[in-house]
């Protein structure tokens, strides 16, 4: 499964599926994927692992790095996730003002950061760990709180704030 979830339209013709079907397929799973990811909408983010099960789907099968930060009312409430940045299969590097730009224009009071390990290791990496104590710095300058960073990769994840892997 991890495999379908990852191929692409070359990767599916040559393994035998013919052009319709793997564009059925393709679409299949990008729909999957979305209504995974919409159903965690409006659900009240209090922890680490409220954080990691509804972001969790948007990290899905990704190949490469990707940085999304969620958006969360007064109420830590889910409003939307967004992504920011789309590195490559070794990292992407982070621009703390772009963190908070849907924020602030969605007036969203609390933000979780979250992004994924192509690598499948979630430990946080030293510039992973700088990312996160600039957000934070910067977030109590705009009035944005965050809450967390999430780091996922291979079915696991880890919270920089809480500085706990995940149970598998």
């Amino acid at each position: 499964m991890r495999g379908l979830a990852q191929a692409d339209q070359t990767r599916l013709l040559e393994h035998g599926l013919g052009p319709a079907t793997a564009a059925r397929v393709l679409a299949a799973r990008e729909l999957g994927q979305r209504a995974m990811a919409a159903g965690a909408d409006g659900e009240v983010i209090d922890g680490a692992e409220a954080a990691a099960r509804a972001l969790q789907p948007h990290f899905a099968a990704l190949d490469r790095e990707e940085v999304k930060v969620a958006l969360l009312s007064r109420k830590h409430r889910l409003q939307g996730v967004v992504r920011v940045y789309s590195g490559n299969v070794a990292g992407t590097s982070v621009r703390i003002g772009e963190l908070f730009t849907e924020a602030l224009r969605r007036n969203a009071p609390a933000i979780v950061i979250a992004h994924n390990h192509p690598s499948g290791d979630p430990a946080p990496s030293p510039e992973d760990l700088r990312t996160t104590r600039d957000a934070v710095a910067a977030g109590k300058l705009l009035g944005v709180d965050v809450l967390d960073h999430i780091v996922f990769g291979a079915g696991r994840w880890t919270s920089i704030g809480a500085a706990q892997p995940s149970p598998r």
